[in-house]
């Protein structure tokens, strides 16, 4: 009885640290500037969800992909990428943006120059 519970017990671990290096943080480090949403699609996979959208007068627009790490990581971190017309501009951890962090911070404007529709 005890051997099997000290096996899940392993096993669980050797899940969970397998688990762990697919996380956001491992991912982010292969993101360039210039990428489209499907490269970084291909190297992130799906984003949790887009944190903000814009559309210019001009026509221009930009998006913020956001990514969460998993459930049970240590260390998580959630990282948001930043696109202008379809290509990556900046991405980083959430505080990166605004000069704060915290699950209610909203997106700062990332070109002052720009106006809204």
């Amino acid at each position: 009885m005890r051997r099997g519970i000290f096996r899940l017990v392993i096993v669980g671990l050797v899940l969970a640290v397998v688990y762990g290096c697919a996380t956001p943080a491992k991912k982010v480090k292969k993101v360039k500037l210039g990428m489209t949403p499907d490269e970084v699609r291909k190297v992130m996979g799906e984003p949790y969800t887009i944190r903000a959208a814009k559309i210019y007068e001009d026509g221009e627009w930009a998006e913020v992909w956001e990514y969460l790490p998993p459930p049970l990581t240590i260390n998580p971190k959630t990282f948001w990428v930043y696109f202008e017309n379809g290509k990556v501009v900046q991405w980083g951890e959430p505080g990166d943006f605004a000069g704060k962090s915290g699950p209610n911070v909203p997106v700062t404007e990332y070109s002052e120059q720009k106006v809204l529709r």
